[in-house]
């Protein structure tokens, strides 16, 4: 399993506060890709996506605002070599964006055994209760519940890029701590999102590491190509 990391150095047109970054990134990332039409199906085809965007830094935390006129540089992560060119390609030659493109770039990450991860963006998971509209994990949910779901959505993505079953062990997850005391929260498409962010141990067993590693190149939980849910390493 490879793992591949692009990053985009852009020069805002405009103001973007925290709040509606994800809105932001995906809108412009839907430009970029629609600009190849490899990225373009990947983007229209329901289901799980082979990548992940991450965030804009640096970030000026107490403006919580990306300024106008700087320059700042966005991550996208990818299992597939064939991805990272083809976003190289689609964003030379993309326009009607909210950044002037300077530069783009990727690079093969070097990803060894992982003890824990951190969710650098913050991570989605959508509940839905019987009889209930869907809604947002927050931390007044079950803990386990979340614990089990990040498992489970590991295994399926890996089924559905390797096409092989893989079987989990129970303690996948070793250590888990949540760094949010309220839901993180961003507007999209006239709706709010409610994230948050954790640290998560894994295992040293060999399944374990493989969902640890696959983390890394397509993030954890849902919504990933929306800018939620990359992975650095835990601390």
């Amino acid at each position: 399993m490879k793992t591949y990391e692009l990053k985009i150095t852009l020069t805002l047109k405009r103001d973007i506060h925290l709040k509606e970054y994800i809105e932001f990134v995906s809108k412009n990332i839907n430009y970029i890709f629609y600009n190849s039409v490899i990225l373009r199906a990947i983007h229209e085809k329901k289901g799980f996506k082979p990548y992940v965007v991450g965030s804009m830094y640096p970030f000026e935390s107490k403006i919580r605002m990306y300024q106008s006129g700087n320059t700042y540089t966005l991550t996208l992560r990818t299992i597939d070599e064939a991805i990272a060119n083809e976003i190289v390609k689609a964003s030379k030659k993309a326009y009607n964006l909210d950044f002037d493109i300077k530069d783009v770039s990727y690079k093969e990450l070097r990803i060894g055994f992982i003890d824990k991860v951190y969710t650098v963006t913050p991570a989605v998971l959508t509940l839905t209760d019987e009889g209930e509209k869907p809604r947002y994990w927050t931390i007044e949910d079950d803990l386990l519940l979340l614990q089990r779901r990040i498992v489970e959505n590991l295994e399926k993505k890996y089924k559905e890029f390797f096409k092989r079953d893989i079987k989990p062990p129970e303690d996948t997850i070793n250590f888990f701590t949540i760094h949010n005391q309220k839901p993180i929260v961003y507007y999209y498409k006239g709706g709010k999102i409610f994230a948050n962010k954790f640290t998560i141990g894994f295992n040293s067993d060999k399944v374990s590491q493989k969902l640890a590693k696959l983390s890394f190149g397509v993030g954890v939980l849902e919504k990933n190509p929306l800018g939620f849910g990359m992975v650095v390493r835990g601390r």
